[in-house]
């Protein structure tokens, strides 16, 4: 049973992350689909803050179709650069998060959990940065998946594990494209 909607949830995962290349608002929808299945897995396999992180990707899937479709005359929104300023923030938010989260946890020692938990908040940074356009979120993508991808692993969730191997090749393409759209953006 895990393992048929695993399959589903990696499909519905892929269909998000290839039409959020293509800038596609729909891309929210597989990737609302795609989470409420992970959701559940996540749960059973014994990893809460994956699980708690799909729902949140659940709640910015609501953000992103809002925030891609704002713009009526091109039917999305523009692919935008970040500050330095903006990766501090962030950066030191995912340091602090990480942190706090592993010190309610009392995990500070347990390897799984740390990456579990700093996968996770680096996710959440990283999916806001998606649903604004941020054509840096596709960088902290390559590194956040191939992470994940080691923590599936270890946790027995083979196909889910693959899926990120492919998401840390598939989020370096979608870095290409994006900044391939800026580019002609600010030509235009």
């Amino acid at each position: 049973m895990n393992e048929a909607l695993e399959a589903v949830a990696v499909v519905l995962g892929l269909g998000y992350l290839l039409l959020a290349i293509k800038e596609k608002r729909s891309c929210w929808i597989a990737g609302a689909l795609a989470s409420a299945i992970f959701m559940w897995i996540f749960w059973q396999a014994g990893l809460p803050m994956q699980a708690l992180l799909q729902g949140f990707y659940i709640a910015m899937a609501g953000l992103g179709w809002w925030r891609w479709g704002k713009d009526s005359t091109t039917g999305t929104s523009a692919v935008e650069r970040a500050s330095w300023r903006y990766h501090a923030v962030t950066l030191l938010c995912l340091c602090l998060l990480t942190v706090i989260t592993l010190l309610l946890r009392q995990t500070l020692t347990d390897l799984q959990a740390v990456f579990d938990t700093a996968s996770s908040w680096a996710g959440v940074l990283a999916t806001w940065m998606v649903a604004q356009k941020k054509l840096e979120a596709w960088i902290y993508w390559i590194a956040i998946d191939a992470l994940t991808a080691g923590l599936y692993l270890d946790a027995g969730l083979l196909a889910s594990s693959a899926l990120y191997m492919v998401y840390t090749a598939l989020a370096y393409i979608g870095w290409k494209q994006w900044r391939q759209s800026l580019r002609l953006q600010q030509r235009s």
